[in-house]
């Protein structure tokens, strides 16, 4: 788990496992340094550094409590389009 503090409202909190594979997801394959997170109580951006969170995301890997974010978008996107192909009538 990462603990972020917002600098808005100064309140803090921490990021889900789904945020967590999700900033991983988002960042591979790029130059970012930061992952922006919406604070849960006031709604503004933080950065949070993704080094922490790369090292929690090896952790939850490790532990095998990590959620797959991005099969599951795909499997609901594969679906919609299932049902909108089976909706059309045959002419």
């Amino acid at each position: 788990m990462v603990r972020v503090t917002c600098m808005h409202c100064g309140r803090g909190y921490m990021l889900t496992h789904e945020q967590i594979a999700r900033a991983v997801e988002e960042s591979q394959g790029t130059k970012r340094k930061h992952y922006v997170a919406d604070c849960p109580y006031c709604r503004h951006g933080t950065k949070v550094p993704l080094r922490p969170i790369r090292q929690a995301y090896a952790r939850l890997k490790a532990m095998g409590v990590l959620p797959v974010v991005a099969e599951q978008e795909e499997a609901t996107s594969a679906s919609d389009s299932e049902e909108e192909a089976t909706d059309q009538p045959e002419s």
